[in-house]
């Protein structure tokens, strides 16, 4: 268990490390070097958690990614609904411990991790799904529709992460309004 807790405590470190200088500079500028200066541990601690720093952010996008993917059916029926204080209030507390490591790493565009994009995948392939249940009420075309409803909860998404608790009153009228305003199209009870 000792081990355990140790390797727990270094992969934090190395993390912590890696998204506070993530926030100071590109990650194509980072060196493992860097990393492990930062978190005051060795290179060879470093290989010994991580294949690279690649990987560490490889590894860290899917961490996140897997927890957004176990609240995504949740947050997207709240948005449906029209529950939109519950959905607020969720999205800000879901986001609470991790608040500042998920808006830094929406920061970071990489061709195999890449957590705003993951985020944006599953929510555009909810909006699909959800559309193609539906009668449509228009000509508009359903992927359109799909990237409309996907971008007002990725801009909520990246409003709360950005904002603190004490400035979300007023948002749920907004966001209701534009999302009344994208189901119009489809034959739900908006």
């Amino acid at each position: 268990m000792t081990q355990d807790v140790r390797k727990i405590k270094t992969e934090r470190d190395l993390q912590v490390a890696f998204i506070q200088l993530l926030a100071m500079k590109g990650f194509r500028q980072i060196t493992v070097a860097d990393i492990c200066e930062a978190s005051l541990t060795s290179r060879s601690t470093f290989y010994a958690h991580y294949l690279d720093k690649y990987d560490l952010l490889d590894q860290m996008v899917a961490h996140y990614s897997a927890i957004f993917a176990n609240r995504v059916d949740m947050r997207f029926d709240q948005i449906i609904a029209g529950d939109i204080d519950d959905l607020v209030a969720g999205l800000s507390a879901d986001m609470a411990e991790n608040r500042w490591a998920v808006q830094v790493l929406f920061g970071v565009h990489e061709p195999e991790a890449d957590l705003q994009a993951n985020f944006r995948t599953m929510l555009l392939k909810k909006w699909q799904n959800f559309i193609a249940e539906q009668v449509l009420q228009t000509d508009a075309p359903t992927d359109l529709i799909a990237s409309m409803g996907t971008s007002v909860q990725m801009t909520l998404i990246e409003w709360v992460i950005s904002h603190d608790k004490a400035t979300l009153d007023g948002v749920t009228g907004v966001v209701d309004t534009i999302r009344k305003a994208v189901l119009l199209h489809l034959d739900t009870k908006a």
